[in-house]
C-alpha cells in the first residue's frame, strides 16, 4: 500500500498535535466547559477531530488505492 506525506500527515499528524502540544497547553487552566474541565473538554473535541481527519486523509488521498483493487470472491 502507498501512502502519501499529506495522508499520514493530516490522518496522524493533527490529531497527534492537537493531544501532545493541546494538552499540555491547557492543562494548568481552571476554566471550565459545560461543567468540565478544560483540558478534559480538549480531549473530547480530540475525538471528532481524529475522525475528520481521517476521513479527510481517505476521502482525498487513500480512496482511489482502495477503490482500485479488485473485489475479493467470497
Amino acid at each position: 500500500m502507498t501512502r502519501r506525506w499529506p495522508s499520514l500527515l493530516i490522518g496522524l499528524g493533527i490529531p497527534a498535535l492537537a493531544l501532545f502540544a493541546g494538552i499540555p497547553a491547557v492543562a494548568g487552566s481552571t476554566v471550565t466547559v459545560l461543567g468540565f474541565p478544560l483540558v478534559f473538554f480538549w480531549i473530547f473535541c480530540c475525538f471528532p477531530l481524529t475522525t475528520l481527519c481521517l476521513w479527510i486523509s481517505w476521502r482525498f488521498f487513500d480512496r482511489q488505492v482502495t477503490e482500485d483493487r479488485p473485489e475479493e470472491p467470497g
